[in-house]
């Protein structure tokens, strides 16, 4: 039977979870449907004031994202002691209902998932903004394919400050247990954490179930902070080498050992998803053995690197033809990889001539090109050349901000990064 919460006639329930109830509404004022979250009840001696107003500040804070896969927060407001979010109806079928009719997922699926995933990620958290409780149940699959993240903010509405009282009735961490990053557990919240969750995402996508699970949420605390994660070939064979790196390095016991931020995971699972839709300052697929390569760089083992790109581009473990982005891309590894070991003039010579040959093929303005350019102005930077670097970067600002889709990951750097040289000049 449905009710009414002020204007919103709740007229189905969607899912139920550790912290609240999801319905499908008629906004009557609007005439449209929505989704209505009432969080779950708040402990017998909470204070309703202090919960509210953080609850209201967490709700601002999570308002400024705005990025295609977050749905839209309309309302958010106290009925009758219930706290309540109005949020966009997104269609389709939560990622565990999805797991639980059709099990582990094909690999281009998986990773398109994680990738898309990431994407939200990376916006988020350029944002200053952690999830805190990403889970299956928290993704929705679109019709069309689309990967939706709910929840925003919830968990940190409800993660009480030292001294005040916890909102949930059960008087445990904002989260859920089975996804929960080791320091997340200890109160110790981060980007990090939620890269550890949507690792323990990708195994459960790869292999059908989550890579630990126990009925004692102590157990759990226990298998994620110092428990081996069950080898995932175990579970399932044939997931390509560097895929299952990926999902290993994202349930690293320690923060610092995972990957260092959601964009290099969009790059890393780049490889093995379905090509997206082509627009200006979509990540480009690369060869699978040029990704490998790119995480080796990206996790700070340089020397290694360098050497996977010399094999590559001489046709040395390859597993099959490159085509021009890609020879490209991997000159664009190995100088990176020669600026990091302190060969900074040999890094700017190869990425000024690679820059030449990307303005011709991709072209001026894909996101390749960019993406060499800030690198050039990093390295100038570096090199001392902090007047040179800081002219390229309020350059590649503007066709930043003319190019790249709301939401990009990249868009602020050379913003950022020129912040920077500024406040040390």
């Amino acid at each position: 039977m449905g009710r009414s919460l002020g204007r919103y006639e709740l007229t189905r329930e969607l899912g139920r979870g550790g912290m609240g109830v999801v319905w499908a509404a008629r906004d009557r004022e609007n005439d449209r449907e929505v989704a209505v979250k009432l969080l779950a009840p708040r402990g017998a001696n909470a204070d309703l004031t202090t919960l509210e107003r953080r609850f209201l500040r967490e709700i601002r804070i999570t308002g400024r994202l705005n990025h295609p896969g977050i749905p839209a927060l309309h309302d958010h407001g106290n009925h009758g002691g219930e706290l309540y979010l109005v949020m966009d109806l997104v269609p389709g079928d939560a990622l565990d209902a999805v797991l639980k009719n059709e099990g582990p997922l094909p690999v281009e699926r998986a990773a398109d998932i994680v990738r898309r995933t990431a994407e939200v990620l990376a916006h988020a958290h350029e944002q200053g903004v952690v999830h805190r409780d990403l889970k299956p149940s928290n993704l929705m699959v679109t019709p069309d394919g689309d990967i939706k993240v709910l929840d925003f903010g919830v968990a940190a509405a409800l993660d009480p400050q030292p001294g005040e009282t916890r909102f949930t009735s059960s008087n445990v961490t904002p989260g859920t247990v089975v996804y929960m990053a080791p320091e997340q557990a200890m109160g110790r919240t981060e980007p990090a954490a939620d890269l550890y969750s949507l690792g323990c995402v990708l195994y459960e996508l790869l292999t059908g179930a989550p890579p630990f699970v126990s009925a004692s949420p102590f157990m759990l605390y226990h298998h994620h902070a110092q428990d081996p994660v069950p080898a995932l070939d175990e579970r399932r064979h044939g997931v390509p080498a560097g895929l299952r790196e990926l999902t290993e390095a994202l349930l690293e016991k320690k923060p610092e050992n995972r990957p260092a931020s959601a964009a290099e995971v969009v790059a890393l699972a780049a490889a093995w998803a379905p090509e997206p839709a082509r627009s200006p300052g979509r990540t480009r697929i690369p060869h699978p053995r040029l990704a490998e390569i790119d995480g080796l760089r990206l996790r700070g083992r340089p020397a290694d690197a360098l050497r996977g790109y010399e094999d590559l581009l001489s046709g040395a473990g390859a597993a099959g033809d490159l085509g021009r982005a890609d020879i490209l891309a991997a000159r664009v590894g190995r100088a990176l990889c020669a600026g990091a070991l302190g060969r900074t003039r040999e890094a700017l010579d190869e990425l000024e001539s690679v820059l030449a040959e990307q303005r011709e093929l991709p072209g001026p303005d894909d996101a390749a090109v960019l993406d060499t350019r800030y690198e050039i102005a990093v390295l100038l930077a570096r090199a001392g050349e902090r007047s040179v670097a800081g002219e390229m970067l309020e350059r590649l600002a503007i066709d930043e901000d003319r190019v790249l889709p709301d939401g990009d990951a990249r868009s602020r750097r050379a913003r950022a990064l020129l912040e920077r040289l500024r406040r040390i000049a």
